[in-house]
């Protein structure tokens, strides 16, 4: 009986160590993911941005929220299209958790709706004040590796630019995962 108290003591006294990545999520989401990129830049290129209210609308006023921004252009045309449907997907799973009060999915676009299927209340369909096609070069300058597919922009809460996925070959589960890694970031 002392050995079995003995070994319980010894097992309950050892944490349990799961298998995440904590402060490397960005180092183990490139590797586990190769249309992934790690950004890391606390300072982001400037919205002036129109929100579906017709008001102002910036990344300040989501600093609070992780935010997954993309970018829909009426030129972009089938790349988009898919990115959008994988990005549905996403929002699936992430507006099916505890997270969906943490992450706003930010469509910056220049025509009506870019989004397939209902928008979700996390949703937020803007329209730039600008050429469209400025702001994503000056997003797209922060990629590491320069891809020619349209970008996701995963920006931390603090509006802290953390990585970004191209195109539409990623799995929707490895947003998810880094999304729900950066909800916990603290």
């Amino acid at each position: 009986m002392k050995n079995i108290l003995l070994l319980i003591a010894l097992v309950a006294g050892h944490p349990a160590y799961a298998d995440h990545p904590g402060d490397r999520l960005d180092e183990v989401m490139a590797q586990k993911e190769p249309a992934f990129a790690p950004v890391d830049l606390n300072e982001l290129p400037a919205l002036d941005l129109l929100g579906p209210d017709g008001e102002p609308l910036d990344l300040e006023s989501l600093s609070d929220q992780v935010v997954v921004l993309s970018f829909v252009p009426s030129n972009c045309g089938l790349p988009c299209a898919d990115q959008q449907s994988l990005l549905e997907k996403v929002r699936g799973g992430v507006n099916a958790s505890p997270m969906l009060d943490m992450v706003t999915f930010l469509v910056v676009t220049d025509i009506g709706d870019p989004v397939p299927g209902p928008i979700a209340e996390n949703v937020v369909i803007a329209q730039p004040q600008e050429p469209i096609e400025d702001l994503i070069e000056q997003y797209r300058a922060v990629a590491p590796d320069d891809p020619e597919a349209p970008l996701v922009h995963v920006i931390a809460r603090g509006n802290r630019h953390a990585g970004v996925f191209a195109g539409s070959a990623f799995r929707h589960i490895n947003m998810i995962l880094y999304v729900n890694g950066l909800t916990n970031a603290h």
